[in-house]
């Protein structure tokens, strides 16, 4: 049961900057570059979606610091990475080293979660 403890630990009370600056850099550098080398016609718009959200969740969290702007970059991160899920499994390519974007998706997800938590808890 310890283990399930520093989980559940880990889930409510950590940081989640360095997750956020992690996913961000994801959507900023992997996700063009996977988009790019695994379709044959890749969607530019959201390529430059995607990229655009990773540069600001990265001024969100670096630069900002503001939790107001720290909540809406994870819930664009969190709709980019839903977005390449269903892009790379729509194509058949959700195989592999792929699968590594579900990973991606569900700390996106909890960063969401994280950042909302954090906001109500600092707004009361």
């Amino acid at each position: 049961m310890k283990g399930w403890e520093k989980v559940k630990d880990l889930f409510w009370y950590s940081d989640s900057e360095p997750n956020e600056v992690l996913i961000a850099f994801c959507h900023v550098v992997a996700l063009p570059s996977s988009m790019i080398m695994e379709f044959h016609n890749p969607n530019p718009l959201f390529i430059i979606g995607g990229v655009g959200a990773g540069l600001f969740q990265l001024w969100a969290v670096l630069f900002k610091g503001c939790l107001k702007y720290r909540l809406i970059a994870v819930q664009l991160a969190s709709v980019v990475a839903i977005m390449t899920v269903i892009n790379l499994f729509l194509e058949g390519l959700m195989e592999g080293s792929r699968v590594g974007w579900i990973i991606i998706l569900m700390f996106a997800f909890w960063n969401t979660v994280r950042v909302f938590k954090e906001k109500i808890q600092k707004d009361v």
